[in-house]
């Protein structure tokens, strides 16, 4: 039911559901994927917020407020992350949260971030780790593919890559070199919406699709910026970078299940079959792993990849 109802929310010419009953059953979704200040948005934009009952109406206003306050709090330490590494003269890009939500859904509040994600040169990565323990933070691990570091209840992530270098092939200088000016930084930029779809994808895949977060990421960059994005160019870097595996079956998931999206964005390949669906991630998020669960987790840990080695690599160190 929470599909149908999502996929409303990208046609307001839709009906919305009429039943009290049934919005106490999509508050339940909604809450358990939290994804109340995405849904709260898109309803408040389109005018419809009004439509749904009173209760369902307060219980989001009151998680969005919720989720306005926190992304606040983030948006200021991330800022004061980025001055310091301009001031030291540190290429750096801020990657998915404040930044994702503001260019993307249209404001900094309307996708809840749970911590601070910023790609850095692995040539910079040791001053930048240096830069950020400078700013309080206590350095805690470097691992695959980011370090991370914490204060208090506040993670960093510093990505020298932008996926996991044992999964694939992919070279990061062409995400830097096609990057944009960021604001009036000189050294902070920020990806281009190629190759932020790009990441956003493989971000997708890297959690296996196991919340609803994920393919709203995927479904609102294709609503609001299609005219950007280039699949050809997209599965032709990932088969260089041998991803192609993994971007095929990411968004053959989203156009399954928002397939308005074939009208919108054609997508010409041939849909993997992933085994896939939201019945099986929603009683695993309720701590209920059925067989299809299991058999959906397998495909993503050791079928997703384009080669052998990746394979391989897989089962010694999978997801």
């Amino acid at each position: 039911m929470v599909i149908a109802f999502l996929q409303s929310l990208y046609h307001p010419e839709t009906e919305l559901p009429r039943d009290n009953d049934d919005y106490h059953r999509l508050l339940q979704d909604i809450e358990l994927f939290m994804i109340s200040s995405q849904v709260y948005h898109l309803l408040y934009e389109q005018g419809r917020l009004e439509k749904t009952p009173l209760f369902f109406q307060q219980k989001l206003k009151a998680d969005y407020t919720r989720g306005v306050h926190h992304n606040f709090y983030m948006m200021q330490k991330e800022g004061a992350l980025l001055k310091a590494f301009e001031q030291r003269q540190i290429d750096a890009i801020p990657l998915k949260g404040i930044q994702f939500a503001d260019r993307y859904f249209g404001h900094f509040g309307a996708r809840i971030t749970g911590d601070i994600d910023i790609y850095i040169p692995l040539s910079k990565l040791n001053e930048a780790i240096e830069c950020v323990k400078d700013q309080g933070y206590r350095f805690q691990i470097i691992k695959d593919h980011h370090a991370r570091l914490y204060k208090h209840e506040l993670s960093v992530e510093l990505h020298w890559t932008f996926d996991k270098q044992y999964w694939s092939d992919l070279n990061p200088a062409p995400f830097w070199e096609s990057s944009e000016t960021f604001k009036k930084y000189n050294f902070i930029r920020q990806l281009s919406t190629q190759y932020t779809f790009y990441f956003i994808c493989l971000h997708g895949a890297r959690h296996q699709l196991e919340s609803l977060r994920y393919l709203l990421d995927i479904v609102q960059m294709l609503y609001t910026c299609s005219e950007k994005i280039d699949y050809d160019l997209l599965f032709q870097q990932a088969v260089r970078d041998k991803t192609s595996r993994r971007i095929k079956t990411v968004l053959s998931i989203v156009y399954q299940q928002f397939p308005h999206l074939h009208v919108l964005k054609p997508l010409n390949i041939p849909l993997v079959k992933s085994r896939w669906n939201y019945d099986s991630i929603r009683k695993a998020k309720l701590g209920i792993k059925d067989r299809q669960y299991y058999v959906y987790k397998f495909f993503f840990k050791h079928l997703i990849f384009d080669s052998w080695k990746h394979t391989l690599k897989s089962i010694r160190k999978s997801y």
